[in-house]
C-alpha cells in the first residue's frame, strides 16, 4: 500500500476518538488521558491528529512521524508511536489545537 504522507501532514496533537468523536488537548495527552480510567473515555481508540485533519492510530503515527523526521528517541512498543516519542524541538506542536473533522482515508 502506498501512502501519500503528505496528505497527511505532520503529527500535531496526541488524541482519542470515540464515538466518530476526536478529544485533544491544548495541554497535550496528560490532560485527556486521565478521562479515561474515570469512564469518560473508557474503550476510546488511542492515536494521533495530524495537521490535515486526520485522526491516525499509533502504527500510521509512527510512520508519519518517521517521514517528517519527528522522533526524538523511540520508547517501546517499538512498531507504534507515542507522544514521548515526538522530538522536543517538536513538542509545542503536539499542544497545538484547531479545530478538526474526523477524516477516513479508505486506501
Amino acid at each position: 500500500m502506498n501512502i501519500d504522507y503528505k496528505e497527511y501532514g505532520k503529527i500535531i496533537s496526541a488524541a482519542l476518538l470515540k464515538d466518530n468523536c476526536i478529544y485533544m488537548s491544548k495541554k497535550g495527552h496528560h490532560a485527556i488521558f486521565p478521562m479515561e480510567p474515570i469512564g469518560v473515555l473508557r474503550n476510546a481508540k488511542q492515536g494521533f491528529v495530524t495537521e490535515n485533519g486526520y485522526f491516525v492510530d499509533r502504527k500510521l503515527g509512527l510512520d508519519i512521524a518517521i517521514y517528517y523526521d519527528q522522533i526524538d528517541y523511540k520508547y517501546n512498543p517499538i512498531d507504534e508511536l507515542n507522544s514521548e516519542d515526538i522530538k522536543k524541538e517538536d513538542s509545542k506542536v503536539l499542544k497545538y489545537k484547531k479545530d478538526y473533522k474526523y477524516k477516513e482515508n479508505n486506501d
